[in-house]
């Protein structure tokens, strides 16, 4: 990584901790560009992404001054525990998320940005589930995925992925499908409304 970028990330994250709340609020947007955050924290939210504010999470600049929030390694989404071994409640909350629990602070970041810019989050969901994050889109993009793996490809890939056949146990192999994501869809936008 170029300094130039080591130096700006790191006033990123001095800025992070260390601006008051009018700063944070004022300035945010000479840091980052915040519609992607707010994107970033509803859709986190809304997909119960469980490790999303923890570790998974990618950000992107075009010119090393600003930076875009974008999400990667969504294996824990729509419900699934992070290893596969159960879902969790369609209310399961944000202080559950990894970031939260066992006495971590949380990341700090997307806590501020919930704290200062409630009203923009709330006004962005209202738009954001009558579009991208309407039930009927996401079920429309789960169901076009399934379309384009059919069975036999998918058992295929199961078993050239497998590690020689040392990694099959794959907990919840036969209950995550899309007749859960729906259901899981469905309720988890009701919880985020709320």
């Amino acid at each position: 990584v170029p300094a130039s970028i080591k130096t700006r990330w790191n006033q990123v994250i001095s800025f992070v901790m260390n601006s008051t709340d009018d700063e944070f609020k004022s300035n945010l947007g000479n840091y980052f560009y915040v519609d992607s955050l707010i994107d970033y924290y509803l859709f986190g939210l809304a997909s119960c992404g469980l490790d999303a504010f923890g570790k998974n999470q990618l950000y992107m600049t075009y010119d090393g001054q600003k930076w875009i929030a974008t999400m990667y390694d969504m294996d824990s989404t729509w419900g699934l525990y992070w290893n596969g071994s159960k879902f969790v409640s369609t209310s399961y909350g944000r202080n559950e998320f990894e970031d939260m629990i066992s006495g971590r602070q949380g990341n700090l970041l997307y806590i501020r940005l919930e704290q200062l810019f409630y009203a923009e989050l709330q006004s962005r969901w209202a738009e954001l589930k009558s579009g991208a994050l309407s039930i009927d889109n996401i079920i429309n993009r789960f169901e076009r995925f399934t379309d384009i793996a059919p069975p036999e490809l998918v058992k295929e890939d199961y078993a050239s992925t497998t590690g020689d056949g040392k990694f099959t146990g794959i907990p919840s192999q036969n209950t995550n499908n899309i007749q859960q994501i729906r259901a899981y869809a469905l309720a988890r936008q009701a919880w985020t409304d709320t």
